[in-house]
């Protein structure tokens, strides 16, 4: 389990910060998303997380629980719960 970088901290990793000197760009992502990088934060550091005056901070984070939350597979619909969709699927069933 990786650690956050900040000193004195001991909070395990969750995310993964790199930058660009010559873009003047920070970029914030979830831990394990990109290959490359300059550091590791926990999630109290990389919230607080501020680059240089004049630099953009990229936090990409969001995007990836974007990303991640749409991959996941639809939930089971309990038919008996829902009598309406009950006979959606039946006649749909019997038209098959």
């Amino acid at each position: 389990m990786r650690r956050c970088g900040r000193p004195g901290c001991n909070e395990p990793a969750t995310a993964t910060f790199t930058f660009s000197s010559r873009h003047q760009s920070v970029w914030l992502d979830h831990l394990g998303q990109t290959n490359a990088s300059a550091g590791h934060l926990c999630q109290r550091h990389a919230d607080a997380l501020a680059p240089p005056r004049g630099w953009e901070l990229h936090d990409r984070r969001d995007l990836a629980r974007v990303i991640e939350h749409a991959a996941e597979p639809e939930p089971e619909i309990d038919e008996s719960r829902t009598p309406l969709l009950a006979r959606a699927f039946r006649g749909a069933r019997r038209a098959s």
